[in-house]
């Protein structure tokens, strides 16, 4: 009698253990940053173009230049700090080698990105023939295919929103846009910059 259970029992059984077992053969989710495949590229990040001040707020007296360094600067660090090193061309390299190159090259903080202040660009989007015009002798000279453009930062009452576009300067394209928030304060500016990077590379 017992010889005949034993099969019954185990094909009982299975509809409780196939479950759980296709469960663990389940690839885990992706939990990357929506931006990681860009940490392996080489990007050339362009100095902050743009500043709008709002009708209330912080930004009223705010001073562009100071901001347009302290943004630049913020970014640099919040990248290295996350082991981005050499591998990106900052800011102040793409200044740099504007002033090495002035016949081949544009001035890196006025790239003409102006129609991206309103109206956002959408991915796989044609650049603008100027703004391509100006990035490529840039992207270049410092052998990179992506720019990072800080197309604007502009005060929204008591917060700051900062609009990021990377661009691939080979195929003229847009490849991504996002607008970063932060709470108006002290570390406003390094709060934008450290969301910038949380969206490439974790802490």
């Amino acid at each position: 009698m017992h010889r005949f259970l034993l099969p019954v029992l185990i094909l009982l059984a299975l509809p409780t253990a196939l479950p759980t077992a296709l469960a663990a053969q389940d690839p885990a989710p992706d939990v990357s940053p929506p931006l990681a495949h860009f940490a392996a590229q080489r990007v050339a990040i362009m100095p902050a173009q743009l500043f709008r001040a709002d009708t209330v707020g912080w930004s009223q007296a705010a001073s562009w230049p100071a901001l347009r360094a302290e943004l630049d600067a913020a970014l640099t660090a919040a990248l290295k700090e996350r082991g981005m090193g050499s591998r990106w061309m900052y800011a102040e390299d793409v200044v740099r080698t504007a002033k090495r190159n002035p016949i081949y090259t544009s001035d890196p903080t006025a790239l003409g990105v102006g129609r991206w202040r309103s109206t956002p660009p959408k991915p796989n989007e044609t650049i603008p023939p100027i703004v391509a015009d100006n990035l490529r002798p840039l992207t270049a000279l410092g052998d990179t295919r992506y720019a990072l453009i800080p197309v604007e930062l502009r005060g929204d009452g008591e917060a700051a929103v900062l609009r990021i576009v990377i661009v691939d300067t080979r195929a003229r394209s847009v490849a991504w846009y996002a607008d970063l928030r932060a709470a108006a304060g002290p570390s406003m500016i390094e709060t934008l910059a450290n969301g910038l990077a949380d969206l490439i590379i974790e802490p």
